[in-house]
């Protein structure tokens, strides 16, 4: 099993990005999803990774793909003077997000109440396994008052993941996850991995700060990991009330770990 590590230790990355410009563009951007990893950021928008951020030689260093640029190739390169027509890096990359991707930005980011810490969770490649992203992570008070890190799997109502004849493909995902969050090992990783990025959070003044402080208070060290990761499933058609496909959802995985959001009808 691979480790999972995530969070900035260089505090000279740390000065280097507060005192750029371009960086504090990015975190003023409330459509932007800043997320930290082992000695790199990801910015995203609608799902897609716009730009990858690393600190190379005592500089900064910005790369996304090649298509985030409206150029017709494969491969990276250096986001260069994109970083100043962000909007339009932005627009190109939306074509790219899908129905999922863009369920899942509008409920992260417009859902005001939602402390999100992280997306797109990897947690390692294990034996039988294989790697796997979860959507995103959730800091959240539990009905006793604990705070716990919640892991989401997102899907669309229409994804054929969640319907099968018999057993559906997303039953065996979320059984992965769950047996990655249940071991010991991979438990310390994962609190001592979000505790550095509290702290990073905390020093990069990201736009989540007060919402996180708020819930956990000064330090992170009450925070705890729900192991049972949730599954919420995006634009039901409420004229499809009791699908076969979402009633054996709600068998597999009960209230606690089901949400279930329907799709908005004029009028």
């Amino acid at each position: 099993m691979s480790e999972f590590k995530r969070g900035i230790e260089n505090s000279q990355f740390i000065k280097a990005l507060n005192e750029n410009n371009h960086w504090q563009q990015i975190i003023k951007d409330n459509d932007l999803f800043v997320a930290i990893r082992n000695e790199y950021i990801n910015v995203y928008y609608y799902g897609q990774s716009i730009a990858r951020i690393e600190f190379i030689k005592n500089k900064i260093k910005w790369t996304t793909h090649k298509k985030y640029l409206g150029l017709n190739e494969e491969g990276y390169t250096d986001t260069g003077l994109y970083l100043d027509k962000l909007e339009e890096l932005k627009q190109n990359a939306k074509a790219y997000g899908g129905k999922e991707k863009e369920q899942v930005k509008k409920h992260i980011l417009q859902d005001k109440a939602l402390c999100v810490l992280d997306v797109e969770v990897t947690f390692g490649r294990e034996e039988g396994i294989g790697k796997r992203s979860i959507d995103y992570l959730v800091v959240e008070k539990n009905d006793l008052g604990k705070i716990h890190l919640v892991f989401y799997e997102a899907k669309h109502f229409d994804n054929s993941e969640i319907r099968a004849r018999e057993i559906p493909k997303v039953f065996e995902q979320m059984k992965k996850y769950e047996t990655t969050l249940n071991d010991t090992s991979h438990q310390t990783e994962i609190l001592n991995s979000y505790k550095t990025i509290f702290k990073n959070v905390l020093e990069l003044n990201l736009n989540i700060k007060d919402n996180l402080v708020r819930l956990v208070g000064a330090t992170f060290d009450n925070v705890e990991i729900d192991s049972e990761p949730r599954l919420i499933i995006f634009e039901i058609d409420p004229l499809k009330n009791g699908d076969i496909h979402i009633e054996k959802l709600k068998q597999k995985f009960g209230e606690k770990r089901l949400i279930l959001k329907e799709r908005k009808t004029n009028g």
